[in-house]
């Protein structure tokens, strides 16, 4: 069966740069769900790789490279195609560095019920799930049903993270094993958040998760992330890139953390230590190009380096001891 399930979608996007001027950049591979994927695939092995999947529609405008492209990533994500739609494209517009987006084509977003339509999605040891509280909540609901065993990651939705929802957050966080916001997204639940560090952050919501073994990741950009257990662990973990020069679109960089960590968390048997080297190796990797990073043929080098480069790098700067048992 599926170790990675994500609900989240699949998007080809296009960049239109205004200010500053340059020119457009167009059929990026994107999508959180897409991220999400990737970043489980660069901590994995090509076996270990069929074992994660999600949902891409294609639509009659699918681009022949594209679809070429993923699947160069050995993993077993499912390609439907719908000849009566199109693709569902996005565009990202920069003007003096702050992005904005919005849909140039309709949007399919992956329900529960496409999920049920395959087995080893229906009967996945882990989903990763990016959406609205609400959403989240019916989605675990529904899954919980007929695959109670299932973990869960939940990256909430930026427009989601308000402080008029904390009280509906604080409702959901016990049905999920990891929560991960980043630290804008954290601190906007929040009032009066600005003077608490990250392990305070964590606490905030922590508190109300019950799960055996569940807490919380911040996402905290160029300073890495943040963690705290309900056992009260408390890791704190650099990102991946320290030389800012090396870093070239951010965008998907959260996405392909989330991936990483759980793959990492569940093959690990729930160690969030190795979660958090696994999410901050996968985002390291994303950022470092505009879209998704090149697999080599053979599946095992991704921007040119393997797993084991990468990590072999990680932990010499850290000096943390950890090992990656599937390597």
């Amino acid at each position: 069966m599926t170790i990675l399930t994500t609900l989240g979608m699949f998007i080809i996007d296009e960049n239109q740069y205004i200010d500053p001027p340059a020119p457009k950049q167009t059929n990026i591979i994107g999508g959180a769900g897409t991220y999400a994927m990737i970043g489980a695939r660069i901590v994995s092995s090509p076996e270990l790789g069929l074992k994660i999947s999600g949902i891409i529609d294609e639509g009659t405008d699918f681009p022949s490279e594209v679809h070429d492209e993923i699947d160069s990533w050995h993993t077993g994500v499912i390609f439907r195609q719908n000849n009566h739609r199109l693709t569902t494209r996005g565009v990202n517009t920069y003007i003096k560095d702050i992005r904005h987006f919005h849909y140039q084509t309709d949007k399919r977003r992956i329900e529960v019920e496409d999920i049920f339509q395959y087995e080893k999605l229906k009967y996945s040891k882990c989903y990763h799930l990016i959406c609205s509280i609400d959403r989240c909540r019916d989605i675990i609901g529904k899954i919980r049903e007929i695959n109670p065993d299932a973990k869960y990651i939940y990256e909430p939705l930026p427009d989601d993270c308000i402080s008029v929802n904390y009280e509906k957050l604080q409702m959901l966080l016990p049905l999920v094993d990891i929560f991960t916001p980043n630290l804008d997204e954290a601190r906007a639940f929040l009032a009066n958040s600005d003077d608490m560090d990250v392990f305070d952050l964590c606490l905030e919501f922590t508190k109300f998760q019950k799960m055996t073994n569940s807490g919380t990741v911040i996402r905290c950009g160029a300073d890495g992330c943040g963690l705290r257990t309900i056992d009260n662990r408390m890791i704190k973990l650099p990102a991946y890139h320290q030389n800012q020069a090396d870093v070239v679109d951010v965008t998907g960089g959260g996405n392909s953390f989330c991936g990483g960590f759980i793959m990492g968390w569940y093959l690990s048997q729930g160690d969030w230590l190795v979660g958090g080297v696994c999410g901050n190796i996968a985002s390291g990797c994303i950022i470092e190009k505009l879209g998704v990073p090149k697999v080599n043929e053979e599946g095992q080098e991704f921007n040119g380096k393997t797993l084991q480069e990468r990590l072999d790098k990680y932990l010499d700067m850290t000096k943390i001891n950890v090992e990656l048992k599937w390597l």
